[in-house]
C-alpha cells in the first residue's frame, strides 16, 4: 500500500505553483459557456486542515502559502501577474479563512460551474473516504478508488469536448515517472486539444531531464515547462523545486507566470530560489 498522504504537505511551495497554474487555467476555460470536463488522476483527500497534526508536523504550509503576503504581491505586480495572483487568492481565500487549504479537486469544484463535470481518482483508502466525504453533496463530481493513470484510455475524449486534466502522482514509485509520461503523451494522441498539467517534484534533476527528453520525441505540440524552486538542485533526497509540464496552456498563462513567479520566489526564497517558464515545443 502506498504511504503518501498530502495532508503532510498541503499548502507547501509546490502547491502554490500548482494551484496558481490550475486556477488560471480553469479561469480561462470557464470564459466560454460550453461545459468543461475536469479529470484529476491523483486527487488526494481534497481538503486539508492547516492546524491538523499532519500539517503541523512538517510545517510546510508555514514555508508556503502562509508565508505569502498577497497585499504586497498584488501591489508590486504588473497587470498580468496581478490578475493571475488575484485569481489564485480568490480561489483559496474562502478556505484559508476557515483554517483550511483546498486540494486540486476542491479548488476545481469551487471554480467550475453547474454545467461542468469533475472525475476524481484516488487509490489510498483513507484519503478516498475523505474525498468522498468532502465531495458527496456535489452532483457534478464522480469519485473512483482506482488507478488514475488508467483513466485516460477510458475517458478521453469526453462528451463535453473540452478538458482540463491534472496528473499529480506522488512519485513514490520510480515507475511513476515513466507512467506519467506515457499518460501525458496518450492525452495528446486521444485529445490533442486537451489542456493538461503534469506536476513533478525536483528531487533528482536527472529524472526530470529524462521525462522531458522522452516527451520531446513524441508528436506533442504546444508543450511548456514551468518551475518554482526554493533551493538549487542537490544530490540529496529533499524536494528543492517543483514544476509542471503543460499541454495547450491558455495563451495568457506564460506572460502571467513570467511576471508572477519572480514575485513569489522573492517572498518564498529570496536568496536561494529560482523560477522557469519555457516553451519546449511550439504550437505549430
Amino acid at each position: 500500500m502506498l504511504s503518501y498522504r498530502h495532508a503532510f504537505h498541503a499548502g507547501n511551495f509546490a502547491d502554490v505553483l500548482k494551484h496558481l497554474v490550475l486556477a488560471n487555467t480553469l479561469q480561462y476555460a470557464t470564459r466560454k459557456a460550453a461545459p468543461v470536463f475536469y479529470l484529476d488522476t491523483h486527487a488526494g483527500a481534497g481538503l486539508y486542515r492547516l492546524n491538523a497534526e499532519a500539517a503541523q508536523k512538517t510545517g510546510e504550509a508555514a514555508a508556503g502559502i502562509r508565508k505569502l503576503d498577497f497585499g504586497t504581491l498584488l501591489a508590486a505586480a504588473p497587470e498580468a501577474a496581478r490578475l493571475a495572483l488575484q485569481t489564485y487568492q480568490d480561489a483559496i481565500n474562502p478556505f484559508l479563512q476557515c483554517g483550511q487549504y483546498p486540494g486540486s479537486p476542491i479548488l476545481a469544484a469551487a471554480m467550475l460551474r453547474r454545467q461542468d463535470h469533475l472525475q476524481l481518482y484516488e487509490l489510498h483508502s483513507t484519503d478516498y473516504r475523505l474525498l468522498l466525504a468532502n465531495t458527496k453533496t456535489d452532483k457534478r463530481i464522480k469519485c473512483e478508488q482506482e488507478d488514475g493513470f488508467q483513466s485516460i484510455s477510458v475517458l478521453l475524449p469526453p462528451v463535453q469536448k473540452r478538458a482540463v486534466i491534472l496528473i499529480d502522482p506522488s512519485y513514490e514509485l520510480k515507475e511513476d515517472y515513466s507512467r506519467a509520461i506515457k499518460v501525458f503523451a496518450a492525452i495528446y494522441q486521444r485529445m490533442p486539444t486537451a489542456q493538461a498539467l503534469l506536476w513533478y517534484p525536483v528531487v533528482q534533476r536527472a529524472n526530470i531531464n529524462w521525462m522531458i527528453e522522452k516527451l520531446l520525441h513524441t508528436e506533442i505540440r504546444d508543450l511548456w515547462q514551468v518551475e518554482l524552486g526554493i533551493q538549487a538542485d542537490t544530490d540529496g533526497f529533499a524536494m528543492t523545486a517543483s514544476g509542471l509540464l503543460l499541454l495547450n496552456p491558455p495563451w495568457t498563462l506564460p506572460t502571467q507566470l513570467r511576471e508572477s513567479l519572480p514575485l513569489l520566489q522573492q517572498q518564498l526564497a529570496p536568496a536561494t530560489g529560482h523560477w522557469l517558464v519555457e516553451n519546449l515545443v511550439p504550437e505549430k
